[in-house]
C-alpha cells in the first residue's frame, strides 16, 4: 500500500543509542522533541514540521514564558509528526533530534503514490 498523497498521517521516528536501544537521554532541540523537513525531489514542496504541528518557534515560546531552553527535561525517544503529502512523487524527509549534547540528523527517502 505505502504512503499516499492527500491522506493525513503521522510520521513516526525513534532515536536509538549506539547499542540499538531507545535513547534514554533525549532532550528538546530548540524547544521541541524533534524537527523534520520534507522536500519533494523537484523542490515544489517544502515543509518544516514539528511533533506538535507547524506552529512557529516564536509562537511556541510565547506559550512557554520563562522556560529555560538550556536545561529542559528529558523527552521520549519516540516522536510523531502530523503531515499529509500534498501530491505524489519522490520525497526526502530529514529528521533532527537531540540527545545529551548531540544533535542527530537522519535522512529518509520515500515515494508517495497518488
Amino acid at each position: 500500500m505505502g504512503v499516499r498523497a492527500k491522506q493525513p498521517l503521522d510520521l513516526h521516528f525513534q532515536l536509538i543509542d549506539a547499542d540499538g536501544n531507545p535513547a534514554t537521554d533525549v532532550v528538546p532541540y530548540m524547544g521541541m522533541a524533534g524537527h523534520a523537513a520534507i522536500v519533494k525531489d523537484d523542490q515544489t514542496v517544502f515543509a518544516h514540521i514539528h511533533p506538535m504541528g507547524t506552529a512557529s518557534m516564536a509562537a511556541t515560546m510565547l506559550l512557554q514564558p520563562g522556560m529555560d531552553h538550556q536545561h529542559e527535561a528529558q523527552v521520549s525517544p519516540d516522536v510523531s509528526f502530523p503531515y499529509g503529502f500534498p501530491e505524489a512523487g519522490d520525497y526526502r524527509v530529514v529528521v533532527q533530534m537531540r540527545h545529551s549534547r548531540t544533535i542527530e540528523t537522519a535522512v529518509f527517502d520515500t515515494v508517495v503514490r497518488p
